[in-house]
């Protein structure tokens, strides 16, 4: 496999927090989030949250938005995008919901381009979701709208196989770093001993390959070979450095990646959706 030459030439953010992808106005990452945004959704089944459809009991999966709004009052209903990037799915829920209040937290203000096609029930918060206290009451909008009695929250994420040499130097890099590799799937027991009332735990095919061999997430397998593996080896600089890993070894591990994760038709990632509330 011929060596891929390392973008270093992103912007990052000037964070002590443990995120190591670029900012969200960085524009090819903005463009890699859009692309992201709108396979994530064909993943999930088409509309772009899941908490709703499994609290309401005159909902079902295939959603009219016009009845959607007419049958629910959502005046007083509000949805937090935590690490919402260019808002595009925020935007996606807004327009929804339009009674609801939608607030949409990044690191990075949103672009412009997006704020110019927010609809009005959008609220948009710049700051770090880990910089809040979850031991003290607080005014800040995680405790406000997350935090309160039969709130419902989401956690998204991503659990790779244990059995690839790379996966590993990942993994130790990333718990340098203070990320988790198993967020995603750990979750339900996190909330569990958060004396958060988990709702449901459902799990997605997140590809590597356009397959079909995994018919739902074809859109999925195409936004990671066009948009997320030419990222790779940014990625896994930023990563693997932690733990510190460089030079030979680094290109080496990023080859073996690359060649693993587009190896076999049908590869995936499982992708985790906690929904969970506050008794």
């Amino acid at each position: 496999m011929a060596s891929r030459k390392i973008d270093s030439q992103h912007r990052y953010h000037d964070t002590s927090a443990a995120y190591v992808l670029p900012k969200a106005s960085d524009i090819i990452e903005r463009d890699r989030l859009d692309a992201q945004a709108a396979a994530i959704v064909e993943m999930i089944g088409g509309f772009p949250f899941l908490a709703l459809l499994r609290t309401s009991d005159n909902i079902s999966k295939v959603v009219d938005l016009t009845k959607l709004n007419s049958c629910c009052s959502f005046t007083d209903f509000t949805i937090l995008g935590v690490g919402c990037g260019t808002g595009v799915a925020t935007i996606q829920i807004a327009t929804a919901l339009p009674s609801a209040t939608i607030y949409g937290l990044d690191l990075t203000p949103v672009p412009e381009s997006s704020r110019d096609l927010a609809p009005g029930n959008i609220i948009w918060v710049q700051g770090n979701a880990l910089d809040m206290s979850y031991h003290q009451p607080s005014n800040d909008v995680m405790s406000r709208e997350i935090l309160t009695p039969a709130g419902l929250d989401y956690i998204f994420g991503q659990f790779a196989s244990d059995d690839w040499e790379w996966h590993k130097s990942i993994v130790s890099g990333a718990e340098r770093s203070g990320l988790s590799t198993s967020s995603g799937s750990d979750a339900a027991l996190l909330m569990r001993n958060s004396g958060l009332e988990v709702i449901s735990v459902e799990t997605f095919e997140f590809s590597f390959v356009p397959s079909s061999k995994t018919p739902n997430s074809q859109a999925m397998g195409r936004y990671v070979q066009a948009k997320l593996i030419p990222q790779y080896p940014e990625l896994l600089r930023k990563i693997l450095g932690a733990d510190g890993i460089s030079g030979e070894r680094l290109e080496a591990l990023t080859k073996i990646c690359l060649r693993d994760i587009t190896s076999e038709e049908g590869l995936h990632q499982k992708y985790t959706v906690t929904i969970a509330r506050k008794p």
